[in-house]
């Protein structure tokens, strides 16, 4: 019997089988349709959305503009606790960003960390992140996270994730990081947190710019878009970074503040 005779034979006798083939067949032509569409869905909104690095939050006090989330409350008690100094309360100007929501910026009693505290929304769901950051000698921004966010693509911004940390052991891995980073840290001026803050972001729009990753989307150069080379090149670090987040599995159930 040849093997064409021989695949027929198989076809006729276990119709079930290629039933099943054909079903699992439709379920992968599926998935990749759908891996698919969110590509070219977050590439559009990579293209149509303005990244501000700076001028979209503005100082508070007294009435907070937006609710306050349980994660923004929790955590900021939390960074008091452990003797952060506080640096201001901010909220999103109503015309700027998609993400509506309220920031606290922090100072280590050294100056070498600044933190950043988000609790906020937008039309996708919710944003609670603290985010650490420390300029070091040498050029470089070491940022430190509890929360998957976008990366510095150019590579000035080193970020790493410490998956649903909270804030004191997010603290203690980034110290560990600035100890091996092998150029020492410069102080932030405890007096301008959020000059300091902006100023990282403002580099890093320089940098997607001249790499022709991005353009200017303003005349006063504090918001960007991202070109398509832009957006394709934060497609392949999404997914390089769902890879590095492979080996955090474990920390998947820990239950984050608020």
């Amino acid at each position: 019997m040849n093997f064409t005779a021989a695949l027929l034979a198989n076809t006729a006798l276990e119709p079930r089988t290629g039933r099943l083939g054909e079903v699992l067949v439709y379920i992968g032509l599926g998935v990749v349709a759908l891996i698919a569409a969110f590509l070219v869905f977050f590439v559009i909104v990579c293209l149509c959305e303005k990244q501000y690095l700076a001028g979209d939050v503005e100082q508070v006090q007294g009435p907070l503009p937006y609710p306050p989330s349980p994660y923004w409350i929790q955590t900021r008690e939390r960074a008091a606790r452990i003797g952060l100094w506080h640096a201001g309360d901010f909220a999103t100007r109503k015309n700027t960003s998609l993400v509506k929501g309220l920031e606290t910026l922090y100072f280590s009693s050294d100056h070498q960390v600044l933190a950043s505290i988000v609790g906020g929304s937008s039309a996708i769901g919710k944003t609670k992140k603290t985010v650490l950051r420390t300029r070091l000698a040498d050029g470089r921004i070491l940022e430190s996270t509890d929360s998957p966010i976008n990366r510095d693509v150019t590579g000035g911004i080193k970020c790493a994730v410490l998956l649903n940390a909270g804030i004191e052991e997010l603290l203690n891995f980034h110290r560990q990081r600035i100890n091996s980073a092998g150029s020492s840290p410069v102080p932030f001026n405890g007096n301008a947190a959020l000059d300091e803050s902006e100023r990282i972001q403002l580099g890093r729009g320089e940098r997607l710019v001249a790499a022709q990753l991005a353009n200017w989307a303003n005349r006063e150069q504090t918001c960007i878009r991202l070109t398509f080379r832009g957006a394709i090149a934060y497609v392949k670090d999404m997914f390089a970074h769902m890879g590095q987040l492979e080996n955090q599995k474990m920390r998947i159930d820990i239950k984050r503040a608020g």
